[in-house]
């Protein structure tokens, strides 16, 4: 079969130039190598960066691309590559505006959140961020089932989905306001149960975004295929002319072909190539994430862009091997900020700003790998711990799992980690201390704006500095991970991917991860991961659309 264009990959990058291309009038394939859609972006936050998008304009809020421009080029340095970062700032907010009158897809203001590098000229402490509008699975009818669930271990517990904007219902417990807000969502999750559906059609963060598009893509026909695993390019001399998959089908693409397949965290070659303590590295992102869109582009003639200033988006993760022989994987994005909790390395002192954003920095430089946090059981009463949810839930089964460490002191809880008992004694005491005067002269846990986001505002004085004070105590084993790759095909400011003398390769394109990061590793906040992924997704649709017209 021929299509004029073929998409590798159904996360927001792929689905996004599919969805451009085809409300052009070009018949588009998405091609899913996993047996759902939704790709990285199904379990993601799905957050986008976006300045000066049309619902910042609308909030009133203060911001201009110049401003974001100034802010992101100082972040980078002389690495970034201008143009492109002015081609992600231009088309950012006009494709959140045309997703809007073209798609099923929406967004809102996202919650105040800061962007990552106060310092530098043009930061903004909020508006730049974009958050999916919940959206209803049961709108997608029989294809709900083919839409990939969120991880339960993070924000789906048996497929209840919470969103951000729940969260300051959750810190309220047990207002009346907050348990009636919860107590709604609960009825709904359970009516959708006994429905006869398989978790919570109420869907939230990524997975919304993800089944936005999904519906979006079938309202437009685009035609979708799971299971559908892309071996190979089919070449032309320099010129892309369709993909070839695992079987032998040979898809023809007229005007282009696509590449989205979301990069190589479970490649176990390039994560020995690319990532610090490859050993103990965990990625939270899915298995199927294997490199094969960057390795097909290499071997037509594609070429790297260079070294990156980081080779991934890092995340502070935990594990926990199930008896069918998957393994959890829990991105600890919320707790590490709440006050109460440390981390510690072998000799049971604390290596870093627990809070910070970039603490596996603070692993990779101390080699404090694998780690430990420490908590009190006041604190996973509150706040839960790893997989353990606010309340406790989960606490003992995890315990009995080896996923948690349990004991009644911290000098037997240190033996119990393999840490120094005296050391851990310690550190504790110091915290406790910190906790009393809300000033941590160590590593300044809480003095932060981007610290305080995530901690317990109603905490004083400081929100992010607890004690540890009252047994039974706890610990859970943290590795240095990542939530997105970043080493990627060099691509021009139309997403066409260049070869090692930078001319384009016709034919193809590539965005999301397999191109490489316009942030040159160095995201400058939160939302910087699935904001490039559909950003370069939309000017690939778009530079097709207008590429085939030019051809009509």
């Amino acid at each position: 079969m021929d299509f004029d264009v073929v998409v590798v990959g159904s996360g927001a990058s792929g689905m996004t130039a599919a969805l451009r291309a085809a409300k052009s009038g070009l018949t588009v394939a998405v091609l899913e190598k996993a047996d759902h859609f939704g790709g990285t972006t199904a379990v993601s936050g799905g957050g986008i960066w976006v300045p000066a998008s049309p619902q910042a304009r609308a909030a009133g809020v203060d911001d201009s691309t110049d401003l974001a421009r100034r802010y992101v080029l100082s972040v980078i340095g002389d690495t970034a590559d201008a143009t492109l970062v002015d081609a992600y700032l231009a088309n950012g907010p006009e494709m959140v505006e045309w997703l809007e009158q073209n798609t099923e897809v929406e967004f809102l203001l996202a919650p105040a959140m800061s962007d990552w590098y106060p310092e530098a000229p043009g930061f903004k402490s909020s508006g730049r961020l974009l958050s999916p509008r919940e959206y209803d699975g049961k709108k997608l009818g029989r294809r709900f089932a083919e839409l990939a669930p969120a991880r339960e271990e993070f924000n789906a517990p048996g497929g209840f989905m919470i969103d951000l904007f729940d969260l300051p219902y959750l810190a309220q417990m047990p207002s009346a306001k907050s348990v009636l807000h919860m107590g709604q969502l609960g009825v709904g999750f359970g009516l959708d149960k006994l429905r006869g559906y398989p978790r919570g059609a109420r869907l939230t963060m990524g997975n919304a975004l993800a089944a936005r598009m999904l519906r979006s893509a079938l309202d437009e026909g685009v035609t979708l295929r799971t299971g559908a695993s892309v071996e190979a390019l089919i070449t032309e001399g320099r010129h892309v002319t369709g993909v070839r998959l695992a079987g032998g089908e040979h898809l023809g693409a007229r005007h282009g072909v696509v590449l989205a397949s979301g990069g190589f965290s479970a490649n176990e070659q390039l994560r020995q190539a690319y990532m610090p303590h490859a050993e103990h590295h965990v990625s939270i992102l899915p298995y199927h994430n294997t490199g094969d869109g960057m390795n097909m582009a290499l071997d037509a003639g594609a070429a790297l862009d260079g070294e990156n200033l980081v080779n991934g988006v890092w995340a502070v993760v935990s594990k926990l091997a199930r008896p069918d022989g998957y393994v959890a994987r829990y991105a600890h994005l919320i707790d590490m900020s709440k006050p109460g909790c440390i981390a510690v390395d072998a000799k049971g002192e604390r290596f870093g700003d627990e809070a910070s954003v970039h603490f596996v920095e603070a692993m990779h430089a101390s080699g404090a790998v694998p780690a430990h946090l420490v908590a009190d059981a006041a604190f996973v009463k509150k706040y839960g711990l790893g997989m353990v949810f606010p309340g406790g839930g989960g606490l003992r089964k995890l315990v009995v799992a080896g996923y948690l460490f349990e004991a009644p002191t911290l000098r037997d809880l240190a033996d119990a980690i393999g840490v120094d008992p005296d050391g851990l004694e310690r550190t504790a005491a110091k915290m406790n201390q910190y906790a009393e005067t809300g000033t941590d002269p160590d590593f300044g846990k809480g003095a932060s704006e981007i610290d305080r986001e995530m901690g317990d505002l109603q905490h004083r004085p400081n929100p992010c500095l607890g004690p540890i004070r009252k047994g039974p105590f706890y610990a859970v084993r943290i590795y240095p991970g990542d939530g997105s790759t970043t080493v990627g095909l060099k691509i021009d400011d139309r997403c066409r991917v260049l070869d090692d003398q930078g001319k384009p390769l016709q034919g193809l394109y590539a965005a999301g991860l397999d191109a490489n990061s316009i942030w040159r590793g160095k995201s400058p906040a939160h939302g910087c991961n699935v904001g490039p992924a559909m950003v370069l997704g939309y000017i690939a649709g778009k530079t097709l659309a207008a590429q085939a017209g030019a051809q009509a």
